[in-house]
């Protein structure tokens, strides 16, 4: 057994002891035979799924005492009951590690600014570590707040001289329309601008490259969730590469009861190594995924994930099974890509409705035939040039909220 193999085993074991001082998993796990359990003998233990933690409520897989927690975070909620995350300061030191891993490679002489939200979401408080870590420093421009608004944002990343910024996906879309509106070109505004890390949002490969243009930099995807912490980040070659120190992942058929082959898409079933505040085993969090070990060229052996996206976003016309990755990859490879879209599902196909500042480029029948001969399914295609999909007039607004006046004086 190699060192690596021998460190994770050691993890799992005292992952197994954590377990059993939360409710969750002092009920789930009584009957099971924990003595003598390893990594290879996993899959005799039962899954955790998203019901299971919504049922246990905020404090259900709560594993420490109070006193030992630093934060407290939990998902957005939009598909139900919001699913909670606690964290110790070691975790959050240790998320901070993870996203270092990163093929950003910040360091001290960065600058990073931080578009995550900084309301209960995770991103914003892990990239923060990460460049602390580093000796980076900071710039909390928090997205989805009224505080720092798309042009501000524009100005303090040129003003500031920012060399990394970090966020959603589609937040750089929005700020690279942002600053087309206001007379500038991101790739060519921003010097001191190196790279874009992104998470919270799925980027499959023709969205990573549509970004690049617009930005003229590097994207550096991480893949990870509100209730595990980051999984897998992308390296300088772009491959996403699990942090298996602290994560052991499998991916398994659509009803959990066993393994995909490797490289096929199936199921993701996370178990969190390394996590004191609310462990988890064999998190079952309704993500499709694919998993293959090859060597890297950035010199890595361990297992390289994609992401396809979420089981309630895939859509199933007779035979042909499509997932958001691949509606992605069939919009993104449009030219142009548009600023904007939406994809509805009909009885008898997709409806695409697309917006693009560029749209007199587009041919509507040419878009249709090539959307459906890479998604297979008929298709039919809306340009829209009203605010249902983008309010351009809301993007440039820079009104930031200001503190209440208590007292006037006498002018």
């Amino acid at each position: 057994m190699t060192d690596e193999k021998r460190e994770r085993e050691h993890k799992f074991k005292d992952l197994l002891a954590r377990l059993v001082k939360s409710p969750l998993y002092k009920d789930k796990l009584s009957e099971c035979g924990l003595n003598g359990m390893g990594l290879d003998r996993i899959q005799t233990l039962p899954l955790t799924t998203k019901e299971d933690l919504r049922k246990a409520g905020a404090f259900g897989h709560l594993a420490v005492e109070m006193k030992e927690v630093a934060q407290y975070h939990e998902s957005t909620g939009t598909t139900g009951e919001p699913s909670s995350s606690w964290f110790t300061q070691e975790d959050l030191g240790i998320g901070g590690r993870q996203l270092k891993e990163c093929g950003v490679r910040l360091t001290a002489e960065d600058l990073v600014l931080i578009r995550f939200p900084y309301a209960m979401s995770l991103p914003a408080f892990l990239m923060q570590q990460a460049a602390w870590q580093s000796g980076a420093g900071i710039v909390p421009a928090s997205g989805r707040t009224v505080v720092t608004p798309y042009p501000r944002v524009l100005q303090l990343m040129e003003r500031l001289r920012v060399t990394v910024s970090a966020g959603l996906p589609r937040e750089f879309e929005l700020l690279a329309e942002t600053a087309r509106l206001i007379g500038s070109t991101p790739s060519e505004h921003f010097p001191a601008l190196r790279a874009i890390c992104v998470a919270g949002e799925l980027m499959s490969a023709k969205r990573k490259e549509h970004i690049e243009k617009l930005w003229g930099v590097p994207v550096f995807n991480m893949y990870g969730s509100t209730e595990t912490a980051n999984i897998a980040t992308m390296c300088e070659y772009g491959a996403m590469h699990i942090v298996e120190r602290d994560f052991y992942v499998e991916v398994l058929h659509e009803d959990g009861s066993g393994p995909v082959a490797q490289g096929e898409r199936g199921y993701a079933a996370i178990t969190t190594l390394s996590h004191h505040g609310s462990p988890l085993l064999r998190y079952f969090n309704e993500d499709i995924i694919s998993v293959e070990h090859s060597l890297c060229a950035c010199g890595r052996t361990g297992g390289k994930l994609t992401h396809y996206g979420r089981s309630k976003d895939r859509i199933r016309y007779g035979d042909t099974v499509l997932d958001a990755a691949d509606l992605q990859e069939a919009v993104y490879s449009l030219s142009p890509a548009p600023d904007a879209w939406k994809a509805i599902c009909q009885e008898n196909g997709l409806h695409v409705l697309l917006d693009s500042h560029d749209s007199g480029k587009w041919s509507e029948e040419a878009i249709r035939s090539h959307l459906s001969g890479k998604l297979r399914v008929p298709v039919t295609i809306e340009i829209v040039d009203d605010f249902r999909l983008l309010d351009r007039v809301e993007l440039v607004k820079n009104v930031p909220s200001t503190k209440p006046v208590y007292v006037q004086k006498y002018s």
